[in-house]
């Protein structure tokens, strides 16, 4: 099979896959805001958010990681084996000094920063230092990740995801027969769930891949300096990320206190669920693009980056657009009570990763090609812009909703250095890139929201009927604007060959 055809079968298995995991989370999210309250729901979010901010280090540093491993991929399993144990290596000093990081942030937090009531005080310490040590076993499990992904198992990605989400679903589940405080029961058994799974993954991975076996005498000292100069720049902006994350709520809670943090919180889950759809077509892609810019295939390299944008973009359009116009109906359906601001949150946070996702695969391009100082240093800068203009605009008295005018500001920015630093880099055509990316999504995007949210389609007094209606019409409309103005002919025969493959493993197609 064809790489282009491979990518597209591997994202449709774990696309599948996944709808099971985002429902799960989705009711374990309900299970927890109503086991816990609003109030200390947003505590956790406070505090614990962190964790979810974490999820982009992990996911840039296993893409470091695994930009060695696939380059030496074809070297054996010797080579692999060195890259792997250097990159423990490198990421047990990450952790560390994360961990070391984090206390010393939560030392002042807790000294007069944060709004908490003073009674939730000490729990809240307990769920900080939780997270610290789950923020630990996640950083540490990034070579596993790397590893599988570079062997491209993406099927064990979807049955990880779903344990990891039943774990989560069984602990929303015990919350209501805790007989002891359930915020400090909740923090303890994810930081358990992560340990657990962090095993799963290490004995997985010494069962199937021989380069996963520790020994750390094969450590490449030339390798680790190598590695960390790369992975040095990819980390300030991971962290300025996490400064960006977690600044927002800092700020909501001294301005509005924990019940904002309860709306924030839910936000992020929402996009979080959203977006990992789209995300798993970087799975199943990333490996095969830094193999090509590996063997010198840049061009093949470029092809399949912007195929990737469509497709990601399209993935992530069809779930987020109906969302957004139908999210008060689809909150009352969700939570048993939404706290204030949540509907505005939702609706904002999805359209500004919407900007994000025009550009997102040309992330992988950059890294695959390795000449990332100057980017990652633009992106980090990006990142830092967003807390000073959030924290002017709430000094000065307005709402918490204009917290997002500074995550637009930068999101849109991050858009244009992107594309700057990949035409740069690749040789890439920027106008070729706006013209097969912005120039014609946008419009059709703009077009989807104007029909969807006229009084034509809201005619019915039935919300239900609303939502299936806008659904419906929505990914009617999104299909046929790619397939006719978006997708080119190779990229509409790669899929019908695709479907046409996956009808005959069903038995309803039959080779002639």
């Amino acid at each position: 099979m064809k790489n282009s055809s491979k990518v597209i079968v591997n994202t449709a298995i774990m696309y599948f896959k996944m709808l099971i995991t985002m429902i799960i989370a989705l009711f374990s999210t309900r299970l927890v805001l109503e086991a816990l309250g609003a109030s200390d729901y947003g505590l956790f979010t406070l505090v614990a958010g962190i964790i979810g901010a974490l999820s982009f280090l992990n996911k840039s540093m296993s893409t470091v990681t695994q930009r060695y491993l696939s380059h030496t991929k074809k070297l054996g399993h010797e080579a692999l084996n060195r890259v792997f144990n250097t990159s423990m290596i490198l990421h047990f000093i990450i952790a560390f000094i994360f961990v070391i990081l984090l206390e010393a942030v939560g030392f002042f937090l807790f000294n007069g920063i944060l709004t908490i009531a003073p009674e939730r005080i000490s729990v809240a310490k307990l769920i900080f230092h939780c997270m610290v040590i789950s923020s630990f076993l996640s950083i540490i499990t990034v070579p596993y990740d790397a590893l599988i992904n570079t062997h491209e198992q993406m099927f064990i990605f979807a049955l990880f995801s779903i344990l990891e989400s039943l774990f989560k679903l069984g602990i929303a589940i015990f919350l209501f027969f805790s007989p002891v405080d359930r915020l400090a029961t909740y923090g303890i058994l994810l930081t358990f769930s992560l340990l657990l799974l962090r095993s799963i993954r290490r004995i997985y991975s010494r069962l199937h891949y021989p380069e996963s076996k520790i020994n750390f005498h094969v450590v490449d000292k030339k390798l680790m300096k190598e590695m960390i100069g790369f992975s040095g720049w990819n980390l300030l902006e991971s962290v300025t990320y996490i400064a960006k994350g977690q600044g927002m709520p800092i700020l909501l809670n001294i301005f509005f206190g924990t019940l904002i943090n309860a709306a924030y919180g839910i936000s992020m889950t929402v996009r979080q669920n959203v977006t990992f759809f789209s995300s798993m077509i970087f799975k199943t892609s990333n490996p095969q693009i830094m193999s090509n810019i590996g063997v010198g295939e840049l061009n093949h390299a470029i092809k399949q980056t912007i195929t990737v944008c469509k497709f990601s973009f399209l993935l992530f359009s069809i779930f987020s657009i109906p969302l957004i116009v139908e999210m008060p109906f689809v909150l009352s359906i969700w939570l048993k009570n939404v706290p204030d601001y949540t509907i505005i949150f939702c609706r904002l946070t999805l359209i500004t990763s919407l900007i994000i996702m025009l550009t997102r695969g040309l992330n992988f391009l950059i890294m695959g090609i390795g000449k990332i100082k100057y980017y990652e240093i633009s992106l980090s800068l990006l990142n830092l812009i967003v807390f000073p203009i959030s924290f002017i605009v709430l000094k000065m008295g307005y709402s918490p909703i204009s917290v997002f005018i500074g995550i637009l500001i930068s999101d849109i920015l991050v858009v244009v250095v992107r594309i700057f630093f990949a035409s740069k880099y690749s040789k890439m055509s920027k106008i070729f890139f706006c013209k097969e990316i912005i120039c014609k999504i946008i419009p059709l995007v703009l077009m989807i929201f104007a029909v969807l949210t006229s009084p034509v389609l809201r005619f019915f007094d039935n919300n239900v009927i609303n939502f299936i209606t806008t659904f419906v019409f929505s990914t009617l409309f999104l299909s046929f604007g790619f397939w006719f103005f978006i997708l080119n002919q190779k990229e509409q025969n790669t899929l019908i060959k695709f479907f046409n493959a996956a009808l005959q493993k069903v038995g309803l197609h039959q080779k002639h």
